[in-house]
């Protein structure tokens, strides 16, 4: 199994159809790689709280669209990171998006425990309910393999 673990830079002065078309561009030159990995919140900024509201988007939304066509440009299994999801309700989650080599979007995950007590993502946005888990099948990395799924904070809990 090859992963390539990708770290985006976040600058505010960056429009997000700007990050995202520098990060699809990141994904396509890991060609070669099994799984490429995203962090959290990339298009907007992990501790931009005032700009979650305004970045919000669905799930088929513009990261979506642009992260399909690379995972399926690279011929790779993409964790996507997270965006701000804007759910059916209107709430907001941080939820991540698991893309197989076709850009099919395969699995999501909202995160469970969100960070902070009575301020930023803890006040701004709502919690998973929901532990996940995505299959890679066996190929020339080798065997199959079962991926847990867990955003950061969320992993101080043991239950994860």
């Amino acid at each position: 199994m090859r992963a390539s673990l990708l770290q985006i830079a976040v600058d505010p002065d960056e429009s997000a159809d700007s990050r995202r078309r520098r990060v699809a561009s990141l994904v396509r030159e890991q060609r070669g790689a099994d799984l490429v990995v995203l962090p959290e919140l990339w298009p907007v900024g992990a501790f931009a709280f005032d700009s979650f509201e305004a970045a919000a988007e669905a799930l088929d939304g513009p990261t979506f669209e642009a992260m399909s066509g690379a995972a399926r440009d690279a011929g790779v299994w993409l964790h996507a990171g997270s965006i701000v999801e804007r759910a059916a309700d209107g709430g907001l989650y941080n939820t991540s998006l698991v893309l197989s080599p076709a850009g099919e979007l395969v699995r999501t995950y909202r995160k469970i425990h969100r960070f902070g007590f009575d301020k930023g993502e803890a006040t701004l946005m709502e919690a998973g309910e929901e532990l996940a888990t995505v299959r890679l099948p066996a190929g020339s990395a080798g065997p199959g393999l079962t991926l847990g799924l867990a955003t950061c904070y969320d992993l101080r809990f043991p239950e994860l």
